[in-house]
């Protein structure tokens, strides 16, 4: 007994699969064989056939075995019981071009079964997803207070705090198309080599000279900056000034200037030093460090007055501060402002500490839609 077949028996083997499990995965897997050499395996049957591999088996069931001017063929050899006892090649035409083609791919399909069965099937490795245009990302960097010192806490300890934290929240938000990562202010503990607030002249405990902090600050800044160039298509980046250190936000957006001058994905935002905004889609964010001392109604009037452009064209408005070391979020009917007031990255400092200041240390990165409004929020909560 004799069925003939216009497929070769790879070619068959991943037709029936394919027929039987309805997809390439697990079809792949019942043979044995890697998905791409069984998708190589039924383009060929395909071109063969021209029609839906998944039908064949009804076409051989007729004994339409002549397709698309196919001159050669598999015969399968069976013994007088009816059982399986080989295969082989014959010739059904004289067309010698068509019969060579038909043994170079024949031999191309025997050394694709050869070199899966020798190739250990690699590892799944999840991959990076694709950035995503239609997400937009923030993440906000209030008071890190690099150079506070607290026993057992010192310039060594903020950084890694700072860098590790903005790590794990880039990590976790989704692959957007661009990511905002703003200094929000404080930065650094000191302003200058004084050790005392700009203002109200307060001596600061601190662990390290000036100099040491800022450099520590920048390799900070650029650390964070370019882990999260690896996973989004742009970065737009911007110093704020804090009541701790309006000098510092100067230096340190001074080197990142220098650093991206010349990069086309990371955007150094240099229109002023106290104040960051982007609309996006239907959301406008705006950032300020948060020491100015207003009602938060009269900021939210404020604020529509000074970004009434941007507003004119959003539905949704967030403001985000720090400044006062812990999470409040506060909506206001009047002027449509949702402010979002930000926890330190730093520890709690003595000030703290003597005046029961007991709010967690939490780092937030936050993914919008381009429709409106948020897609999610990442917390890092820092020990």
């Amino acid at each position: 007994m004799e069925t003939l077949s216009v497929l070769t028996p790879s070619q068959q083997a991943a037709v029936d699969a394919f027929e039987k499990y309805g997809n390439q995965r697990e079809a792949a897997a019942a043979l044995g064989i890697g998905q791409p050499t069984l998708s190589e395996h039924l383009s060929k049957a395909r071109k063969k056939l021209a029609i839906d591999p998944g039908i064949t088996g009804r076409l051989a069931e007729l004994g339409i075995a002549d397709l698309g001017g196919v001159h050669s063929a598999w015969v399968e050899l069976r013994d007088k019981d009816g059982k399986k006892a080989g295969n082989a090649y014959v010739q059904m035409g004289k067309e010698d071009q068509a019969n060579a083609l038909e043994q170079i791919e024949r031999a191309t399909d025997s050394a694709i079964d050869r070199i899966s069965a020798a190739t250990p099937t690699a590892p799944s490795l999840i991959r990076a997803k694709p950035a995503d245009g239609s997400l937009f990302g923030l993440l906000p960097l209030f008071d890190a207070h690099l150079g506070l010192s607290m026993p057992g806490y010192g310039l060594d300890d903020a950084v890694a705090r700072l860098v590790s934290g903005a790590f794990e929240a880039i990590d976790a938000m989704p692959a957007a198309g661009c990511i905002a990562i703003i200094n929000g202010g404080d930065m650094t503990h000191q302003n200058d080599d004084s050790n005392q607030t700009p203002q109200s002249r307060h001596p600061l405990p601190i662990s390290a000279n000036y100099l040491d902090t800022t450099d520590a600050a920048t390799d900070a800044r650029i650390a964070i900056i370019e882990h999260a160039a690896k996973k989004f298509d742009r970065v737009e980046t911007k110093d704020l000034i804090g009541n701790h250190d309006p000098a510092t936000a100067k230096i340190i957006r001074a080197a990142m200037r220098q650093r991206y001058r010349n990069h086309d994905n990371i955007n150094v935002d240099l229109d002023g030093v106290e104040f960051w905004h982007m609309k996006f889609g239907q959301t406008l964010l705006s950032v300020h460090h948060g020491d100015i001392r207003r009602s938060l109604k009269d900021m939210a009037l404020a604020l529509c007055q000074k970004y009434r452009i941007e507003r004119g064209l959003s539905k949704f408005h967030e403001h985000h501060t720090g400044h006062l070391h812990h999470i409040k979020e506060t909506r206001f009917d009047l002027g449509g402002v949702h402010f979002c007031q930000h926890a330190a990255i730093s520890r709690k400092s003595n000030y703290d500490a003597a005046n029961v200041y007991e709010s967690d240390s939490i780092l937030q990165g936050i993914t919008y839609r381009e429709s409106g409004g948020r897609k999610s929020t990442v917390e890092v909560h820092l020990e």
